[in-house]
């Protein structure tokens, strides 16, 4: 039960928070502020986060009387060095709900709070289906994706017309929100005798596509199996490799068209006898990767490690399961760099025409995918950002970098 001070005046708004309730969090928003039992009023509840948002400063934003904006919650990513996510705000006198970061501006992200927690049940039932093997008959990759995100803004236009029909820009915070939701959508989990992911064609071309440097659609490379060494006898990576292809030309993975051969074979100068992963000599020299390293694939298991080239022991030798956990890691982290690339055209573009900021006064979808895409890429193989030392975290942690969307 939430207690409603008497500024709140508008009677949807007061019945739904005494007999509904906002969900603890969901969709990237943390209504913990409710948790207090008391909704608290904007700006005296962060007088230290947001001190340039007293009234005094700016009146035109923060009438008197019942017009006053109560604070929901937060959001769970914020902008480089900011004391707190963006807050989410009731109008006391409206019913409307606004993101907002202690300026005179919000963006508007629901018509009342009855629309802003079915807007949040949405978006998270987009996740929670993707991790049942049986929905969609088990479909998955790129154009389901984008099936399921288009049937979700379709239901999102009808739980609140009033958001979405506003203007020609997309309401802020949701598009990105479902978007990041439904990349779980691109694969399902293999068996227990299979690979990590069942990987499709559909993703490796789209991955193809995604990292071609010349904005083409990318290539893709099937070997065909007379140039798969004998000693690759791990079945899941032999039709993978066959069958699904690998994407040619990106820069965090560059794979090898020649016949495989073994590390030893193709890098004769690093295995002399003082090697420090003497084993790895027999796996076979997949592509390049970051730090001018070579993936280097067990044959018999599937599993990809990484060389110690430069006698530090760094990176540890764990790279992923195999190669279909590393197809489905790099297409989610492409998806998001394309994504926050995206934003980075627009907003020069929205400056270029004189239009400020860029499409919102307040929401920046940059800072929504710089806080979860060390998350998703860790979801699809934990065990690769298990430890300090391995290569995805370490990539992850690089500051000089920017971390895996800098």
């Amino acid at each position: 039960m939430v207690g409603v001070p008497g500024g709140v005046v508008h009677t949807g708004s007061r019945e739904f928070l005494t007999r509904e309730g906002l969900p603890t969090a969901g969709a990237f928003l943390d209504f913990g502020a409710l948790d207090g039992g008391s909704l608290r009023a904007f700006p005296e509840a962060f007088p230290e986060a947001f001190p340039e948002a007293f009234p005094e400063a700016f009146p035109e934003a923060f009438p008197s009387g019942a017009e006053r904006l109560f604070v929901l919650g937060e959001t769970d990513y914020c902008t480089p060095f900011a004391a707190v996510g963006t807050l989410v705000l009731l109008d006391g006198n409206t019913g409307e709900v606004f993101l907002g970061n202690g300026g005179p501006q919000q963006d508007l992200l629901a018509s009342d709070l009855a629309a802003l927690a079915a807007l949040v049940r949405e978006v998270e039932a987009v996740g929670e289906a993707a991790r049942r093997p049986e929905a969609l008959d088990g479909r998955r990759g790129p154009a389901v994706v984008a099936e399921v995100m288009a049937g979700a803004e379709r239901r999102m236009r009808e739980l609140d017309p009033g958001l979405f029909g506003r203007a020609a820009t997309p309401p802020a915070h949701w598009g990105t929100a479902l978007l990041v939701r439904a990349l779980g959508w691109g694969a399902l989990p293999g068996g227990p005798d299979g690979p990590a992911y069942e990987v499709g064609a559909e993703l490796v071309a789209e991955l193809a596509a995604l990292t071609d440097e010349d904005g083409g659609t990318g290539l893709v490379h099937r070997f065909r199996p007379e140039e798969l060494p004998a000693s690759l006898v791990h079945a899941p990576t032999r039709r993978l490799l066959t069958e699904v292809g690998l994407p040619l030309g990106g820069a965090m993975f560059g794979v090898c068209e020649e016949p495989l051969v073994t590390m030893a074979e193709a890098y004769p100068e690093y295995f002399d006898g003082e090697e420090e992963r003497p084993y790895q000599r027999d796996f076979l020299a997949l592509g390049d990767w970051p730090t001018d390293l070579t993936i280097a694939l067990d044959g018999a298991t599937g599993r990809l490690e990484l060389p110690d080239w430069y006698d530090d022991g760094q990176p540890e030798a764990y790279l992923n399961r195999d190669l279909s956990a590393l197809l489905y890691a790099l297409w989610t982290y492409e998806r998001l760099r394309a994504e926050w690339e995206r934003w980075d055209h627009g907003r020069d573009h929205d400056r270029d025409h004189g239009r400020g900021h860029g499409t919102w006064a307040v929401f920046d979808p940059q800072s929504l995918l710089s806080t979860v895409v060390d998350r998703l890429v860790e979801a699809v193989d934990p065990e690769a950002f298990s430890s300090p030392g391995r290569s995805w975290r370490l990539l992850a942690e690089d500051g000089h970098m920017g971390g895996l969307l800098g």
